[in-house]
Order: structure tokens, then C-alpha cells, then sequence
């Protein structure tokens, strides 16, 4: 429950509602005429303003595309749904929401705000005992945390990818290649960063398991996501969050700059053709 008792998932309802009588209005639209620029009726709009029904994703997406907006309604999806994934990891998409900065390190499989549906799908799949279904849900969540490359600005993220990453042939070649692809099409420096870090280096502290920083918008404290095999840690506990960043720092002193990297990820790409 959120702070006062008042649930997550209302609580980023009530939120949207807000956001989204604020963005029609400044453009001067009624409801009507906002349905105008959407397959939906008059009456699907009110009922989202109103919290009579809650949005959908695509009935999100056209609003958004029909007000210019970047990410800003999508991004509070799955708290409204109550898909935030284990109860563990619920608070992550909410600081990536908020972050600022966001700096990652991979030792294993292509950091999830990176990956595509395929890949993604691959990877829930891996797990013992995985569903379709989980699987689906689980990929649905990922996809949907992507919307905050989608804002205006979108967050500096910088990505730290071990090079062994790029040749572990996740879900075959062909999902490889689209994998790859992708990471190139979404580089685009400063905002989004990904440098690779040479098998040669040798460095035993970035084997160590996947992890996050966040910085946030607002100023408030650090936050960090530790991965581990069954579950992981999201905390603001200032000597781990420094303790990961000084982590982050050694590995990034040691990584590839991003034009060579990018050159290593088209060249291990063209031997999935």
C-alpha cells in the first residue's frame, strides 16, 4: 500500500486521469473532439477521465499520438494494472519513471530496457518452470518500462555490455540479429549510451551480477537494482548505492567508447546472417 493507505494502483489511476484533463485542455480540446483523432468513442475517453474504466494500452497509445505527447500517460500503465511484476521489483519501474540518470552493467543477457519482444520472450522462457503465460505477462511489463525512452527528454542511460553477451545466441539467430539491430537503432548519444566490455579485459567485478543506479529527477536519494538469480534488491541504502556506482565507474574505465562498441555489435550482428 502507498503512503496514507491509499493503493498503488489508484492512486497512478487518479494520477493519469490528472495528466490526461491537463494535456487535453491546454490544447484546447473537449472529450468529443479529442475522440475525433482516436478509434474510441467519446464515452471511452470520459470513462478513463472520470476512473470509470481503466485505459488500455492501446487506447493510451492513440491519445498519446493524437496530444505529441512521449511516454508520459504509458508510463503509468502498470502501476494502474497492478503490473509491476514480483513484489520484490515493484518499486523499480517506478524510479526508472522518475530517473534521471540510469547506468546498468550486464555480465550475462542484454539489459531489459534494451531488449526486444523476441529476445525478451526467450529469455522468460529460460526460466524453470515458466509459463506462456508468465512468460507473456513478464514480456508485456518489460516492453511497457521501454516508455521512458519515449520522454522529452528521455533519461541518460548508459549501459555497460559484456561482449560475451553478444555472442550468446539467445532464441537463435534470427531473434539475435533483431536483438542487435535494435540496440543500434536506439543508440543515440548522449541520452543513450551502450559500450562494450572486451572479454580481454579480464574483469572479475563485472562478473559479478547485474545491476542498476538510478538518479532521479527530483533529487531525492540514489537507487540501485541488484539481480540475482531468483530475486533481487531494490534499495536506496546510501554505502550499497555508492559501493555499486564506484563498481560501475571501474568497469566503465575499462569498456570500449561508444563508436568502437557500436562497430563490435554491427560486426557480431553480420554473423547472424
Amino acid at each position: 500500500m502507498a503512503e496514507n493507505g491509499q493503493d498503488p494502483g489508484r492512486k497512478a489511476w487518479k494520477e493519469f486521469s490528472s495528466r490526461l484533463r491537463s494535456y487535453r485542455t491546454k490544447q484546447g480540446l473537449s472529450q468529443e473532439r479529442l475522440a475525433e483523432r482516436l478509434t474510441y468513442s467519446e464515452s471511452a475517453v470520459g470513462h478513463v477521465e472520470r476512473m470509470m474504466r481503466k485505459p488500455s494500452e492501446e487506447l493510451t497509445r492513440e491519445i498519446e499520438k493524437a496530444l505529441g505527447l512521449h511516454g508520459q500517460l504509458l508510463e503509468l500503465l502498470p502501476q494502474i494494472h497492478n503490473s509491476l511484476g514480483p513484489k520484490w521489483f515493484q518499486e523499480w519501474p517506478r524510479v526508472e519513471a522518475a530517473a534521471h540518470t540510469i547506468r546498468t552493467s550486464e555480465p550475462m543477457i542484454i539489459p531489459g530496457l534494451l531488449q526486444t519482444e523476441s529476445y525478451a520472450r526467450r529469455v522468460f522462457l529460460g526460466k524453470p518452470g515458466a509459463t506462456e503465460d508468465e512468460a507473456e505477462k513478464a514480456v508485456q511489463l518489460r516492453i511497457r518500462r521501454q516508455s521512458v525512452f519515449l520522454r522529452k527528454p528521455p533519461p541518460m542511460y548508459s549501459s555497460l555490455v559484456d561482449e560475451n553477451v553478444l555472442h550468446r545466441p539467445v532464441g537463435g539467430k534470427e531473434v539475435m540479429r533483431e536483438q542487435l539491430a535494435k540496440i543500434l537503432e536506439i543508440l543515440n548519444p548522449p541520452y543513450v549510451t551502450v559500450r562494450v566490455l572486451p572479454l580481454a579485459a579480464g574483469l572479475t567485478t563485472g562478473l559479478l551480477g547485474a545491476f542498476e543506479v538510478a538518479t532521479l529527477r527530483d533529487g531525492g536519494p540514489d537507487h540501485a537494482y541488484i539481480e540475482s538469480a531468483e530475486e533481487g534488491l531494490v534499495t536506496n541504502r546510501t554505502q550499497t548505492v555508492q559501493a555499486l556506482i564506484v563498481r560501475w565507474d571501474a568497469l566503465s574505465n575499462m569498456a570500449h567508447p561508444v563508436d568502437a562498441s557500436r562497430e563490435i555489435i554491427r560486426e557480431v550482428m553480420s554473423r547472424y546472417e
